[in-house]
Parts: structure tokens; sequence; C-alpha cells
């Protein structure tokens, strides 16, 4: 299978999920250096700046054959702006692991819900993923419970993982297999 060098945009009932676009990084600003959203993830942007850079070399990479990560933007439909993220990282033997972000404010609205299958979708249909995973933090319990919500399968727990800045935080492991992607109901 061919990797996509751009992704498709994917409509869900609340959200387009799509590759981020320059003009996001206000959005994605708005809630990405909240505290709240950033107790749960690894990757940690301080301020508009460490976003917009962020969002400037996402964009510059897109359309490069060779890229094995893809950042997209949650667009809320009914509002225009990004409410949440998502990323696919494709690694060595058609694994890509996948993570989700959503807006404090809109958490419990089901939008990481949508993010996520869309991803899972993704990750195996146009990145060519053979196996598609997501680490999440124990302390996460939306996230834990989200993860199998769109399909994945608990494999295994680490006490003290590296979650970056110096930080080790207890973590979940999920994963799905392609074949059980196209084998599940839709």
């Amino acid at each position: 299978m061919t990797i996509a060098t751009i992704l498709p945009a994917v409509d869900t009932r609340s959200l387009v999920l799509r590759e981020i676009e320059a003009g996001d990084w206000k959005a994605l600003a708005h809630f990405m250096t909240q505290s709240a959203y950033q107790r749960h993830i690894a990757m940690r942007l301080r301020n508009e700046d460490d976003v917009k850079n962020f969002v400037t070399r996402q964009v510059a990479r897109q359309g490069d054959e060779r890229r094995h990560v893809f950042h997209l933007a949650a667009e809320d439909k009914s509002r225009g702006l990004a409410v949440g993220d998502g990323f696919i990282i494709l690694g060595r033997g058609g694994l890509a692991e996948i993570g989700w972000g959503v807006a404090p404010a809109l958490w419990g609205k089901g939008y990481g819900t949508e993010i996520g299958r869309a991803l899972v979708g993704l990750a195996v249909e146009r990145v060519g993923a053979a196996r598609v995973w997501a680490k999440v933090m124990a302390s996460n319990t939306a996230s834990l419970k989200l993860a199998r919500r769109i399909g994945l399968k608990h494999e295994r727990s680490h006490p003290d993982y590296p979650a970056g800045h110096g930080r080790f935080e207890a973590v979940e492991f999920f994963a799905m297999a392609a074949e059980d992607y196209f084998d599940a109901a839709y």
C-alpha cells in the first residue's frame, strides 16, 4: 500500500478531522496551552509562540513522501474552529501510534471518540498501518474508556514510563490489528 503524503479530511458527526493548516495555531493555542489539557500529554507547548512554531513545522512537512508523522486538527463543523487534535506516527513494521486531545471545555461531549475513531480509520486505511496502538496515562480515566470504546484492546501497563520533561507516569498501552479493524461492526 502506498502511504498518503496528504491525508484526506474525515467528516464525523460533529467534526472534520483534517491536516493542520497554518491558520489553526490560534485555536489550537487556546486549549493546548491550558494546564488541564497538558496534564495528560507528553508534548507540552508553553505559549502561543510554541504552538505557532509547532503548527508551522507540521504544515511544512505536509506532502513530503518521507514523512511519518501526521498531525491533524479536529474542526467543529458548527464553529469552524479547531476544538481538538490528533496524531498518527507511522513506525517500523507497519505500527502506527495514535493520540488525541480535546479542548477541556468540551470534555465529555463525544469529540474524543469521534477523533479516535477517525484516527484508527486513517491509520489503517490511508497510512497503511498493520497495527494501531495508543498509550494513555493511567490517571486519564476518560481516555482509558475512550481507547476501549474505539476498539483498542488493553495490552500492558507500564508503571514508570518517561512522559517528557523529566516526568514519569503510569501508562496503559492499547492496540488493534488492521484485520480487527476491518472485522469490526460499523
